[in-house]
């Protein structure tokens, strides 16, 4: 009752919007109402043209074939009814294209009227989004996030745009699974407006492996009440399928779209070799990837990824390799965490992408930000042990293409600092724990055949429903002696994908942060702008923000923090990004 109690509001909400809108702003009504969008069948053609046009391009690899194999297999098995489906494809393995291909022609087959694909990382949600825009146009496709921004847009684009995002009323929706699923369990009218529109809806999770242990009972209940009861189809798309055999709490068993999987070991079995380090001083591996030329280190947190950084910026200096420590960048030595802003994060990604195709040096150090989704092609790659799933997708930024003349190599460690093992955070170790078990297990040698094990073991000691999420909705009924009224407001409270601790704070970075600026604080409605400052917000820990307070690096206008222009020369660096106060500099960065 939970879910048709809610959908029963969004349907309740969105027509009153809708028609207080159509009284209030007749204008806005009538650009709602003039927008020309492409029919499921229209989408489908357009795919089907340029696929077709791709794949007379691509050369006769063994890389290419496979893909061509799961396109071919996700339009077979599009006819199929409706349900829940898995799509399980090896990174490289063409599945952000294949997966929409099946969405689409599912939609005609089953008379659908979306395809929503829901991804866990904006950075990825604006690469999709791209990608779609420049197949099937930009106003067939709706990208919904917190850092999109509509100043590339036309005026009547804007506000088409802009109107569509209410209610998802878009034939092609890409997003993130928090607006997915924090909508799906909101009270709030603003949020749950859009919910009725994902009924009939084929409704893509792009790295499935991403839904969060204590939410996953409650998560997964809705994905087979969407399914069984409002005719949409759900897909887990990934390279890491978590094993959710018997963890479905309706009983579901998902149908697997890509059946035909010989052309896996060819085409990706061969592509990298994976080596395990066992436990190594962080001197031994800042040596190993500062002598290197085009190099990969994913690390488990931001802390780690800076100092190891900052060491193979110093050893590269000693080595003879690099002549300037304050712009490392232009010499091949960059960093990525998120510790810097979006926008900032995108500029180096695209350096560091120039720098691999013309063969220079190429040496990244970054947190786990860089793994899911972010197509680069590294030859070496080393990660810190974690969770198995997420070792194998770094390893999915390694020979990505299959270009190499043999495998690339993922070599896999653990720090320890004089001698004893270094110890992370709590999930994060525990991670690393479930992993190493698994590991040894297998005689010490890492597998991607150990996914579905460590899965396994990994959901069989977590708390699936820490918030009793599923056990509120699942035994409140309408039909009962008395009335109970469902918990929609605590359901609200206790779904939050992401527990953030940190506070937004804006970097006037670059001219374009510059401009931002000033026309916040010419603002006569600051919070409107909210949206536009996140590619310009680094989310700042609540213990770490005193100290900038009393370095007078910031300032409030509410509702915001903004790092001052002085404060952004001297806290932000156009290395590393924001550095805690005691570390600022005067003389990098002109912001």
């Amino acid at each position: 009752m939970f879910v048709l109690e809610h959908f029963l509001y969004s349907s309740l909400v969105d027509g009153d919007y809708l028609d207080t809108e159509r009284f209030m702003t007749p204008e806005a009504s009538e650009a709602r109402e003039a927008r020309e969008l492409a029919n499921m069948e229209e989408l489908l053609a357009k795919l089907e043209s340029h696929m077709a046009e791709l794949m007379e391009k691509a050369g006769d690899t063994s890389v290419n074939r496979a893909r061509r194999s799961v396109y071919e297999d996700c339009l077979a098995t599009a006819v199929q009814p409706s349900g829940l489906y898995t799509m399980t494809v090896p990174t490289g393995g063409g599945k952000t294209l294949s997966s929409m291909a099946f969405g689409l022609r599912h939609a005609v087959e089953q008379g659908m009227e979306r395809v929503i694909v829901a991804i866990p990382y904006t950075s990825i949600v604006e690469q999709t989004a791209a990608t779609l825009k420049a197949i099937f146009g930009a106003e067939n496709v709706l990208e919904h996030h917190s850092n999109y921004d509509f100043r590339d847009l036309d005026d009547e684009e804007k506000a088409r745009q802009r109107l569509a995002i209410q209610n998802w009323d878009a034939p092609i929706v890409v997003t993130t699974n928090v607006q997915l699923f924090e909508s799906l369990f909101s009270n709030k009218p603003g949020k749950s407006r859009k919910v009725h529109n994902m009924a009939r809806s084929v409704i893509i999770l792009d790295e499935a492996q991403t839904l969060p242990d204590e939410l996953l009972k409650p998560s997964l209940a809705m994905l087979e009440e969407l399914a069984a009861g409002y005719g949409s189809s759900m897909v887990l798309c990934t390279a890491t399928q978590p094993a959710l055999e018997g963890l479905w709490p309706f009983g579901a068993e998902p149908r697997e779209i890509v059946q035909h999987r010989d052309l896996f070991d060819e085409a990706f079995g061969g592509r990298v070799a994976y080596e395990s380090l066992g436990t190594i001083e962080q001197a031994d591996l800042v040596e190993r990837i500062a002598a290197g030329r085009e190099v990969l280190c994913v690390v488990g947190t931001r802390g780690l990824a800076r100092a190891i950084y900052d060491n193979v910026v110093a050893r590269a200096v000693e080595r003879g390799d690099l002549s300037d420590v304050k712009r490392a960048f232009d010499e091949g030595y960059f960093h990525l965490s998120a510790f810097m802003i979006p926008g900032h994060r995108s500029a180096m990604l695209e350096r560091i992408r120039e720098r691999l195709d013309r063969k220079e040096r190429c040496v990244v150090v970054s947190t786990q930000l860089v793994e899911a989704g972010v197509d680069v092609d590294f030859p070496e790659v080393y990660r810190e042990l974690a969770g198995l799933d997420s070792v194998v997708q770094a390893a999915g930024r390694c020979n990505r293409e299959g270009r190499l003349p043999g495998a690339g190599t993922v070599r896999v460690f653990e720090l320890s600092v004089d001698g004893e093992r270094q110890k992370t955070e709590t999930w994060l170790e525990k991670m690393k724990g479930i992993a190493r078990d698994v590991v040894r297990e297998n005689g010490g040698r890492v597998d991607e055949g150990l996914i579905p094990a460590f899965f396994q073991t990994r959901y069989g000691s977590e708390c699936l429903d820490a918030k009793g999420i599923f056990q509120k909705t699942a035994t409140k009924n309408l039909i009962s002696d008395r009335f109970e009224t469902m918990p929609f407001e605590q359901c609200a409270l206790d779904y939050r994908i992401i527990q953030d601790d940190s506070v937004p704070v804006f970097v006037p970075w670059g001219a374009e942060g510059r401009a931002l600026l000033k026309e916040l604080l010419a603002s006569e409605n600051p919070a409107g702008m909210a949206m536009r400052l996140q590619r310009f917000s680094v989310g700042v820990p609540i213990w770490s923000i005193e100290g900038y307070k009393q370095a007078d690096a910031v300032e409030e206008l509410e509702p915001f923090l903004i790092l001052k222009e002085d404060g952004c020369r001297s806290f932000y660096r156009e290395d590393v990004g924001l550095v805690a106060a005691g570390e600022e500099v005067l003389e990098l960065l002109s912001c």
